[in-house]
C-alpha cells in the first residue's frame, strides 16, 4: 500500500484511473458484500497472473505474522484483533475471471 514509483509515465497513471474507473460498480458491490472483511477493495497495478490478491493494510501485521502469534500459547486474542489490520482486496481488471464478474454485475444493476 502507498507504493509510489517515480518512474510510472503519465500514460499509465491515466490507464490506472480509467481501470478504476470502468470497474468502480464491481469494486462497489464487492466492498458491499465483503463488508468488514476487507477494507476497501480496488483495481491492483501490480496483479499479472491472479485475478486478486489481498494485501495487508499499512501498519498491520502480516498473513505469517498473524499465524505466528496465533500458535502463540499464551496469545491474547484481543490484541491480535487489534494488530490485524484491515485487509485490501486488489483485482487483476485483465483477468478473465474479473472481466466475467464485472458483465454479471453490470448486465445484474438496473
Amino acid at each position: 500500500e502507498d507504493l509510489v514509483l517515480d518512474d510510472e509515465s503519465e500514460e499509465a497513471k491515466k490507464s490506472s484511473e480509467e481501470a478504476a474507473a470502468e470497474f468502480k460498480k464491481l469494486t462497489e458491490w464487492m466492498k458491499e458484500t465483503l463488508g468488514d472483511k476487507v477494507e476497501r477493495v480496488v483495481v491492483s497495478k501490480r496483479q499479472t497472473d491472479s485475478p486478486c490478491i489481498l494485501v495487508t493494510s499499512k501498519g498491520g501485521w502480516s498473513a505469517n505474522m498473524e499465524k505466528i502469534m496465533r500458535a502463540q500459547a499464551m496469545g491474547d486474542n484481543r490484541a491480535m484483533e487489534y494488530m490485524r489490520g484491515k485487509r485490501i482486496l486488489e483485482i487483476n481488471s485483465g483477468h478473465p475471471i474479473i472481466q466475467s464478474l464485472k458483465a454479471t454485475c453490470e448486465s445484474a444493476s438496473p
